[in-house]
């Protein structure tokens, strides 16, 4: 596990994403798309997702970024403007603004709840200057568990972490995780960006049988309440993290969904996802619940001083 305090970094907050179809060196095509977006600026936090991936993604990651921050796993699709790609690499690169923090944490143990208190054990061993309760955001990838993996862990998670820092947890179809070392294999792998960066959560899901038409106003709708909730700061970033159910009930409407989910945002903001088994979340205006054919929508915009900085 590594956690790091912001050094040498941009005044304000850097996000670069980058997608490549599937190949050998997929991460390393999405790598290099994803730091030319960074303005100059050092990456401190690196997101990693793939599908059906054909090489080493954490050697073509460390490749890319050196012994950087990590985190992420491998899904049954990822999702881009491009339409749903299920052979691929998906990059996600953070800079961080002026006194910001990010960690990583890839953690074992008995079961997901175990390994999510010692995740955030972990992060806050890191953030020793912190507040007792750090805000922020947190993505968690985690391997197949039991039932209700993603509530699991995010029960054992926000005891420590407290009420602030907003997560969402996708339970992923494969056990393969990224950002771990030596030879256990972490049931779950974690990312934190600690500041007073805005941002927004927003839900949507299929309880009561909805119509392929309510799933997708549904999702415009989770993605509007994400956005709203960053209080009129521009979205800097916007993450999908869709369950495989809803998905597939989708069918031939998936480019119609996410046709919607892109029509509530800024033609140039940042836009990707992936699917998961299962996912929860909490924070401002989501609770963390189990529910069928569940949707996540995660913006982040930046801090106030990081917008005055921008303006």
């Amino acid at each position: 596990m590594a956690t790091t305090l912001s050094g040498p970094s941009a005044s304000t907050l850097e996000i670069g994403l980058g997608y490549a179809s599937g190949g050998r060196d997929a991460v390393t095509r999405a790598a290099a798309i994803a730091a030319s977006r960074l303005h100059g600026a050092t990456p401190h936090l690196v997101l990693v997702v793939t599908a059906s991936p054909a090489g080493d993604a954490m050697a073509e990651a460390r490749t890319a970024f050196g012994r950087i921050q990590l985190a992420g796993g491998v899904s049954a699709s990822l999702l881009t403007d491009d339409g749903p790609m299920k052979s691929g690499a998906l990059v996600i690169c953070v800079a961080n603004a002026d006194g910001a923090a990010s960690g990583v944490a890839a953690t074992t143990g008995r079961d997901i709840a175990d390994a999510g208190q010692a995740a955030a054990r972990l992060m806050l061993s890191g953030w020793p200057f912190r507040a007792r309760y750090p805000r922020g955001l947190g993505i968690a990838f985690a391997r197949p568990d039991a039932d209700d993996s993603a509530l699991r862990f995010l029960d054992s998670w926000r005891d420590f972490m407290g009420p602030k820092m907003r997560t969402v947890c996708g339970v992923l179809g494969s056990a393969v995780l990224y950002g771990g070392s030596g030879a256990s294999e972490p049931r779950v792998s974690v990312a934190c960006l600690e500041a007073s960066y805005a941002t927004g959560l927003g839900w949507s899901d299929a309880t009561g049988e909805p119509s392929v038409d309510a799933l997708v106003h549904g999702a415009a709708d989770a993605t509007l309440t994400a956005v709203k909730r960053l209080d009129g700061r521009p979205a800097r970033l916007v993450l999908v993290v869709e369950t495989a159910a809803r998905h597939a009930r989708l069918g031939a409407a998936v480019r119609q969904e996410w046709t919607a989910i892109r029509g509530q945002l800024d033609e140039s903001t940042p836009c990707a996802g992936w699917l998961v088994d299962d996912v929860a979340a909490y924070g401002r205006g989501v609770q963390p619940i189990a529910a069928p054919g569940a949707l996540v929508v995660v913006a982040l915009g930046d801090s106030p001083r990081g917008e005055a900085a921008r303006g």
